[in-house]
């Protein structure tokens, strides 16, 4: 039994399996940029990662089902989101950047989550980040939602003051807490939940969808400094891996966001291949992530406290996600950008109405999100997007619900979640199972969307012996057999995985 099985056995065995009685219920669906699976209560003894500051996050762990093995399908905001939002694969919404917008790369009548619940009744409001700002999204999707309560309500208010200028992280005074991006969010999220709560913008006995989306920690680390109090600067500790794996293709590597910040730019830092960042510029970048991601537990935990007193806990599913994972010097690098498990694992944890608190390592995928949902909100199911022009189908997915993982979590799942990134016309296909990830990187043709399989550079690192991914297996004679399997799988792709899951 593994640390991580232990850990939570007493609470599954203490519940039971669920006796669950899924339908037509409320959802607040709490969207996270850059979220790395470092929250204490869902790390085992045994994990890579550090430790945070997260009391109102543990607790809900303690009440929902906790996915840690979740993988994102591409680790950039625009192309994740556009992913989960529409339930359906990169090539497939040919998002790979931060401006294309998925509704002119496949039918424009494609659903997306919110609008899967709007069509059958629900009243949908977002408010903060939930799809990527600009064209990508024409403005948070208007057609997503119910209401329109225009752009000032999704990102936040227009007179938020830009504290910290171009530097990359900054502590904000007490008496301009209020005045932060996300703590606008979170208010106004409070008042429409309050709303709700008296029948406000409600027909009767209509539930409603509320999609919250908090930009912390996302780059600045602009909080407040009570959440840079919980970590004192002594300490601080840096990731033992601020190299690059051994034998790694260069095509793999990507270190450049960081030093668009002034205070990052003035260390001359260039994110080149085992460039390590000044180690007190490192220790500062940090301090401001953890402090970023207590910032956002806090206003998580005053949601889900807004819910209780609302007394709305008892009929609302509550969905929590990252849209990827985040390097804090991992490899030598920074951010996000590429197909190393800190980044494409990002956590889900779902607190279902009468559901057992569980934690569980079985694989999932984030584009998974859209069918569950559907499935446990007693939607009308979402088929299985057809594999030839995918794109063209209005309602359908390229996931799979896990609504049986949520009502027993003991159950093997997936035995491979599917990532990709592209450099310029070279694409990253990326498998990662229980055991090891495998990257191929291939040509890839941007106009056409196809792929030449012909001439490749890959990746093959064994979680098993190597869970920090520091040593690329691929070249060597002695796992020729384990690559070309592999390889052959990477190709096959999620379809063919998806016959394998154990139901």
């Amino acid at each position: 039994m593994n640390s991580l099985t232990a850990k939570f056995l007493s609470i599954f065995i203490m519940a039971g399996l669920p006796n669950l009685v899924f339908g037509k219920m409320n959802v607040l669906f709490i969207a996270n940029d850059d979220l790395r699976p470092m929250i204490p209560g869902m790390k085992p003894e045994d994990s890579p990662y550090d430790y945070m500051v997260t009391p109102n996050l543990d607790k809900f762990i303690e009440e929902a089902v906790t996915f840690t093995n979740a993988h994102v399908q591409f680790a950039e905001c625009g192309p994740s989101r556009a992913s989960i939002l529409f339930g359906r694969r990169p090539d497939t919404t040919q998002v790979y950047d931060l401006y294309n917008n998925p509704r002119e790369t496949m039918n424009l009548n494609a659903k997306t989550i919110p609008e899967l619940f709007k069509d059958e009744g629900y009243h949908t409001v977002g408010v903060g980040k939930i799809f990527h700002d600009g064209h990508s999204s024409n403005n948070s999707d208007p057609v997503s939602w119910s209401t329109d309560y225009g752009d000032d309500y999704f990102m936040g208010s227009d007179n938020y003051p830009s504290y910290g200028g171009s530097n990359s992280w900054m502590a904000v005074d007490e008496d301009k807490t209020g005045q932060v991006q996300d703590s606008t969010v979170r208010d106004r999220a409070v008042e429409l939940l309050t709303n709700f709560s008296k029948g406000t913008d409600l027909s009767e006995d209509q539930p409603f969808f509320l999609a919250v989306g908090l930009r912390k920690p996302h780059l600045p680390f602009i909080v407040p400094q009570e959440f840079y109090d919980l970590y004192p600067k002594e300490s601080i500790e840096l990731t033992p891996n601020d190299y690059a794996p051994c034998d790694m293709p260069s095509v793999a590597y990507a270190s450049w966001e960081l030093q668009g910040y002034q205070d990052v730019a003035d260390t001359n830092f260039t994110g080149q291949i085992n460039e390590t960042l000044d180690s007190s510029k490192a220790l500062e970048e940090v301090r401001g992530y953890q402090a970023a991601v207590s910032y956002t537990d806090h206003n998580v935990g005053v949601l889900l406290d807004t819910l209780k007193d609302l007394n709305l806990q008892d009929n609302t599913i509550v969905v929590y996600w990252g849209d990827h994972g985040w390097k804090l010097g991992h490899h030598g690098a920074w951010c996000k950008h590429t197909n190393f498990r800190e980044d494409t694992n990002s956590p889900i944890i779902i607190r279902v109405p009468g559901a057992s608190a569980a934690i569980t390592d079985s694989l999932i995928e984030h584009v998974d999100l859209a069918a569950t949902l559907a499935d446990i909100a007693g939607l009308t199911p979402l088929p299985t997007c057809p594999a030839n022009d995918p794109g063209s189908v209005d309602r359908c997915t390229e996931g799979q619900s896990f609504k049986r993982l949520i009502e027993d979590p003991s159950l093997e799942w997936k035995n491979a979640s599917y990532s990709q990134y592209i450099r310029g016309k070279v694409m990253g296909y990326s498998m990662t199972t229980k055991t090891a990830r495998f990257t191929a990187w291939v040509a890839f043709d941007t106009e056409k969307n196809v792929t030449d399989w012909s001439n490749l550079q890959a990746e093959y690192y064994d979680h098993t012996t190597d869970p920090l991914e520091n040593r690329n297996l691929a070249n060597l004679d002695e796992y020729a057999a384990d690559v070309a399997e592999m390889f052959e799988q990477v190709k096959a792709g999620w379809r063919a995985t998806s016959s394998t899951i154990k139901h």
